[in-house]
């Protein structure tokens, strides 16, 4: 079935001059049967046409395509009427409601031919309407040339320059004369008609100039707009690109009326389009734009927004309805239509109230994807494919197109999204809606099936600050602290028994919100698991700490156990119990807050001696605490040494203070600083700022075990694929749409862990074995490696081939300037060869340095080429 045939519906029954009460005699009489849609009901211009259908749970005038209206009404259930035909099992006549509702007709663009266009008509079908646009098309096409649409193209661009205006900010008053007055009030208000009584943002009002530039370059300018200030008002050369037909633009910018109506006339009158064309533009009534889209000229010769005018019609719907009470006595509801109607067929815009709560059920199913649907994830949704091929099994890629033509307007299919959104989400998807939803959740579910377990804001005013604060956000001080914490139950009892730690941070996944996750590797299973998730609005310390400090509240509501960390709550240094090793990146607030809660944490341990130093745990500050438990993950480290900008040499020195014991640590700091520049000292600098980084780079300026450091994982891997796994679900969700995804995830994977726990089935063929683990982890090292030398050789190439082709000229200029130095040349040849010979020396001292640079790269297997004594291959 192709996009713009109708169903084909069934053949009804016919009988003809059938009386239904003493004043009426339908001409004809079709009885339709159960499920008819009928879009396009026969009416006549002299009498009346009957429509005869089975009772529904939709009345039949729901299913026209015709816009209804005023005159409407009826005389109401006081007032029963009765018609010969609808009988009940006795065959006697049944009380009926009778209401009726007139054709609400068409809109029209003024300047159509509207007496073409008031051509009646009594029966209609997509066909028609088919072989009419086919029409209007081929008549376009016919006349249309390159020619024309460059007139048409450049005449757009002048309307939509008018429309959009400056679009900067406002500046200052623009002063008008009366008659740009006269004509500005009045397209403010075709502009106001237009937005609907929505308010426009406040923008330049100043008029737009045609310019030249000094190099003859067209150029369109706002009037405020000067080289010394205001260079946020518009400027657009694109006038001058050569896009546009720049004297016909300089033509309709300076209302040059005798060049305007020369160039229409020569470049679009003949191909019968442009302003002065008679259009044929139409709209149904119900449509929500009010002015036509194509560009128009009044009597004036001014470019105007023309606004559809309504063609009325007077056709008539009559629709008689049996009583409820006698709906299964005569299950049978008759639509009468009296009138032709005097306008165009409308488009089969409308889509049909069962189909519609077809869809609208589809959605309100869709569950966690609904919050971020658009139209096109709609289209693709697995969801929807299924309930396609229910629908249409003999369709072999059905689409919504395909179950009514209306659906192919994605806007339209938008309004259907919004309708069942905010049905589902009253309060939205951002903040306010995820505090209904918890407030659902509370009043639904037991507490014990809770995910949503924290959503609160904090006052900025009410949250510490600290000078080593590093948020990157500069509204952190100003606005207040929002947080949301997603867990079940069943994870906090993952969690109290977790010894490894991992956290990261993700930026990609809730717009206006960041997403801290808090995870590691099931040791029973050896399978990642997601602990927690927090959805917070900014990253500072204070914020950290608060996260830190509500985990730990939830899971001793959970479990009834408070959280508990080797440093702080092992009897001996060789207990291990608690959390014994936190991974992290370098972000100061986050390392920050969690060493400020394990901070006040200790304080709650009065008389507890720590077991590395000396001293009461009450007396470390929040330094001390990270020490004893925090490590940085080394693949952040190395990524931000590789991009560094020092030295590879000066790189493997920066790599160097990732170890376990370093026998010259201050003297190979001492080495980055001096060998590496300003970046290298900055890369030092910082390290030191953070007052945590050094120690947990390294295993013996830490307090952390040996055994454990050695255990521990040495990258945040583990959380990134979790935040990885989470991202595929979709990113840049909506507040209410992300925690209702990693609602659906962390659901699915708590169900995997416990069906391995339960019967053993592993997620996947791999065993689970550290072995495979630590296999895939050397393969995928060694891949990495050969990648690297790969693209290291292939530098190596490429440089010996540009040595080679520098050396030769150098030797070329050397032979040169000794020959004409014995007198074989004048004294410009000479000059000219000295400037040479002085050329390829720097060049070829250049590529030397560079090549010098390449040296200890590469696999191996490929020679560099480099002077005498200095490299693996020589020049000399």
């Amino acid at each position: 079935m192709s996009a713009h045939t109708a169903p084909s519906l069934p053949t009804p029954q016919l009988v003809c001059d059938v009386q239904i009460t003493s004043k009426t005699t339908l001409e004809k009489l079709y009885t339709w049967p159960a499920g008819t849609v009928l879009e396009y009901p026969e009416t006549s211009a002299t009498g009346s046409i009957g429509h005869l259908f089975p009772i529904s749970t939709f009345t039949p005038t729901r299913n026209m395509m015709y816009s209804t209206g005023d005159p409407k009404g009826g005389p109401g259930k006081k007032h029963p009427v009765f018609v010969d035909i609808l009988l009940d099992d006795n065959g006697q006549k049944v009380p009926c409601k009778l209401s009726f509702k007139t054709c609400q007709g068409i809109r029209a663009c003024p300047y159509a031919d509207l007496e073409d266009l008031r051509a009646p008509h009594t029966t209609a079908s997509r066909e028609e309407i088919a072989r009419r646009l086919a029409l209007e098309q081929k008549q376009q096409d016919d006349h249309l040339s390159t020619n024309a649409i460059l007139f048409r193209k450049t005449l757009s661009y002048f309307v939509a320059l008018q429309r959009q205006g400056c679009g900067g900010p406002p500046h200052e008053e623009t002063v008008y004369s009366a008659s740009e007055l006269d004509e500005r009030d009045e397209w403010i208000a075709q502009q106001e008609q237009i937005r609907r009584g929505h308010s426009p943002r406040p923008t330049c009002n100043g008029r737009l100039f045609f310019r030249y530039d000094g190099q003859g370059r067209a150029f369109v300018v706002c009037e405020h707009r000067n080289r010394k200030g205001n260079l946020d008002h518009l400027i657009d050369f694109t006038a001058g690109s050569g896009l546009y037909n720049t004297e016909y633009l300089e033509a309709l910018f300076f209302n040059d009326t005798d060049m305007i109506a020369e160039f229409e006339e020569q470049g679009l009158a003949v191909a019968n389009t442009g302003p002065s064309s008679i259009c044929t533009t139409v709209a149904n009534c119900s449509t929500i734009k009010v002015d036509c889209v194509n560009e128009h000229r009044d009597a004036d010769g001014k470019i105007v927004l023309a606004a559809l005018t309504r063609l009325i019609c007077k056709c008539k719907f009559l629709l008689y309805e049996p009583h409820p009470e006698y709906a299964k006595q005569c299950p049978w509801v008759l639509l009468v239509c009296h009138g032709d109607h005097p306008h165009p067929i409308p488009l089969p815009t409308k889509t049909p109230p069962h189909i519609r709560d077809m869809l609208f059920d589809l959605l309100e199913r869709l569950d966690h994807d609904l919050a971020d649907l658009t139209p096109r994830r709609f289209l693709r949704h697995p969801a929807t494919t299924s309930f396609l091929c229910q629908l249409l099994p003999h369709d072999d890629s059905p689409t919504l197109l395909d179950l009514h033509t209306s659906l192919g307007n994605r806007d339209h299919l938008r309004s259907y999204i919004v309708q069942v959104q905010r049905r589902m989400f009253p309060s939205g998807t951002g903040w306010d809606g995820l505090l209904h939803l918890k407030q659902q959740q509370d009043v639904e579910l037991l507490p014990e099936d809770a995910y949503i377990r924290c959503v609160e804001e904090f006052p900025a005013l009410g949250l510490d600050t600290y000078d080593d604060d590093d948020d990157g956000d500069e509204l952190a001080s100003t606005s207040s602290f929002r947080i949301a914490i997603c867990m079940t139950r069943e994870s906090s009892h993952l969690l109290l028994k977790a010894k490894f730690l991992q956290s990261d941070i993700s930026f990609r996944r809730i717009a206006g919100f960041k997403e801290f996750e808090l995870g590691g590797l099931d040791a029973s299973s050896r399978t990642s698991a997601a602990y927690c998730r927090i959805y917070v609005n900014q990253q500072t310390a204070a914020a950290h700490q608060i996260i830190f400090q509500k985990i730990h509240d939830i899971v001793l509501n959970d479990t009834g156990e408070n959280l508990r960390w080797r440093h702080l709550h092992a009897r001996s240094r060789t207990e291990e119990v608690g959390v014994l090793h936190f991974v992290m990146d370098q972000h100061g607030g986050q390392a920050k807050g969690l060493g400020l809660y394990l901070k006040a944490y200790a304080q709650r341990l009065p008389g507890k001696m720590d077991l590395h130093e000396e001293r009461p745990l009450s007396s470390l500050d929040e330094y001390d605490h990270l020490a004893r438990v925090a490590r940085l993950c080394t693949a952040h480290i190395y990524r931000n040494i590789r991009k560094a900008n020092v030295p590879e040499g000066v790189r493997n020195l920066m790599r160097s203070l990732v170890c376990m014991q370093h026998d010259s640590w201050d003297e190979t700091i001492e080495r980055i600083v001096a060998e590496g520049g300003r970046p290298a000292a900055n890369w030092v600098a910082d390290k030191i700022r953070s007052k945590f980084a050094f120690p947990a780079m390294c295993w013996e300026k830490s307090f952390i075990p040996k055994s454990i450091w050695q255990v521990g994982d040495n990258t945040s891997n583990i959380i990134e694929s979790l935040h990885a796994d989470a991202n595929r679900e979709g990113v840049s969700c909506t507040l209410v749409g992300g925690v209702k995804k990693g609602l659906n995830f962390d659901s699915l994977k708590l169900k995997t862990l416990g069906n391995l726990g339960v019967l053993g089935i592993r997620p996947g063929y791999a065993r689970g074995h550290i072995s495979e683990t630590t296999k895939k982890s050397l393969k995928r090292k060694a891949t990495v490696q050969h990648k690297v030398l790969s693209k290291q050789d292939i530098r190596i190439q490429n440089q010996n081939k540009r040595m080679r082709t520098v050396y030769d000229a150098k030797i070329q200029a050397e032979r040169k300037l000794q020959t004409l130095q014995s007198g074989a040349g004048s004294q410009t040849a000479l000059e000219r060869a000295l400037h040479a010979h002085d050329r390829t020396r720097e060049a070829f001292e250049k590529v030397v340095a560079a090549s010098r640079e390449l040296v200890g790269s590469g696999s191996g297997k490929v020679g560099r080429l480099l002077p005498s004594g200095q490299g693996q291959s020589s020049l000399a």
